[in-house]
């Protein structure tokens, strides 16, 4: 259980980090949210789908924000309590760095726990809902050919239009004109139509038009024209479509288990196996950074003394370090990638980093740690 002073520190440390990963998401995922927007446009979806495929890439992004939310959080916390004089008063009350520390380190540590989950399963699932969902949009031959009032070119030498589109699906004033075949291009003009699902794919079933063949031999200006009348004519849209449809998904797509032991018939990844099983590891160490940047923290300001001109100082260095440690972080794992080797270090630097911030922290002197081995390597010489 909580004592009071834990839950009050709790607390005032829980609100700015809400806060902050609320802002930071909206931020990085408007950035994403604007990459989306040709589907939006180009495919003609709804405001609800575009969301719906957003939606799908928060998770990735909680992995991003939220070690960047829980220090900014943290040093903004420890700022206000020591600039309040409540630190001041608890060191004062007998409190012990370790008891003001502890509830910090709490969501630290939750915090973690949630990257961890997200990392590991969460993320994954939502990037490879969201990369299916796109490839089932961008092969929706139908809705990119049949859009109201606008000529598109689903494929080349192909054009489409159609004047107006009804909601039960109907389409009326249709014109298709295919010249993919240059020596005899065909024009196809119908007054209404409709979109069917065929056996083999959709299909657009036109009602009172023409059809306008030009047969073109040897001279390519000088051609013969029929004009065909019907009444009821279907044209196959399906064969626009991928007959065998197939991707793979990449590193960041892929559960854990596939990381760590592919199937011996995934060819990308007997290709890639030393980037996914980088990949796997970045995942596991991702969960230790939302505590080491909570240690930075507490390690820069909870054994600062007392100073009139404030800590910004202080808070600067912590904010140097902890980006100089997380790029560091990202250069190990970039270069696990190809040289596998390197693993053990992806783990060792973030918890060597929190080791030295928890001596700093409970109050260890490197300063006499130094002068006492310089002394004992002196006398040894001697």
């Amino acid at each position: 259980m909580l004592t009071s002073l834990s839950r009050y520190i709790f607390l005032q440390a829980l609100g700015p980090f809400i806060v902050a990963s609320i802002v930071l998401t909206g931020i990085i995922w408007l950035t994403q949210a604007l990459r989306m927007l040709d589907v939006l446009i180009t495919q003609g979806q709804t405001l609800l789908t575009f969301f719906e495929l957003t939606s799908l890439a928060l998770p990735s992004t909680l992995v991003i924000v939220l070690p960047i939310s829980i220090f900014c959080a943290m040093l903004y916390t420890l700022h206000k309590l020591i600039s309040d004089s409540e630190i001041v008063v608890m060191f004062s009350a007998g409190v012990s760095r370790s008891a003001i520390a502890a509830p910090l380190l709490a969501i630290a540590l939750a915090t973690s726990a949630l990257i961890l989950l997200f990392s590991i399963y969460v993320a994954p699932a939502g990037l490879r809902e969201l990369k299916s969902r796109l490839y089932e949009i961008r092969s929706d031959v139908a809705t990119a050919m049949i859009r109201e009032g606008t000529f598109t070119n689903p494929a080349q030498g192909l054009t489409v239009y159609v004047r107006e589109r009804a909601s039960d699906g109907a389409t009326y004033g249709i014109l298709v004109h295919d010249s993919r075949n240059p020596e005899e291009p065909i024009t196809y003009m119908a007054e209404t139509g409709s979109l069917v699902d065929g056996p083999q794919g959709p299909l657009l079933v036109m009602f009172n038009g023409n059809i306008q063949r030009v047969s073109r031999k040897g001279d390519r200006n000088v051609g013969a024209a029929t004009l065909l009348y019907f009444d009821k004519y279907t044209y196959d849209l399906s064969q626009y479509m991928d007959a065998n449809p197939s991707f793979s998904y990449e590193g960041r797509e892929r559960y854990f288990g596939e990381l760590v032991n592919p199937a011996p018939t995934d060819t990308y990844a007997q290709t890639h196996r030393s980037k996914l099983l980088a990949e796997a590891h970045e995942r596991l160490v991702d969960g230790i950074y939302p505590t080491l940047l909570t240690l930075i923290a507490l390690a820069a300001l909870l054994p600062a003394p007392f100073n009139r001109r404030g800590y910004a100082s202080r808070m600067a260095l912590a904010a140097v370090f902890a980006l100089a440690v997380r790029l560091l972080g990202f250069v190990l794992s970039n270069g696990a990638a190809t040289e596998n080797y390197l693993i053990p270090l992806m783990y060792v630097f973030p918890l060597a980093v929190c080791g030295i911030c928890i001596a700093i922290i409970v109050g260890v002197r490197f300063d006499l740690m130094l002068q006492r081995f310089t002394a004992a390597v002196q006398g040894a010489r001697q």
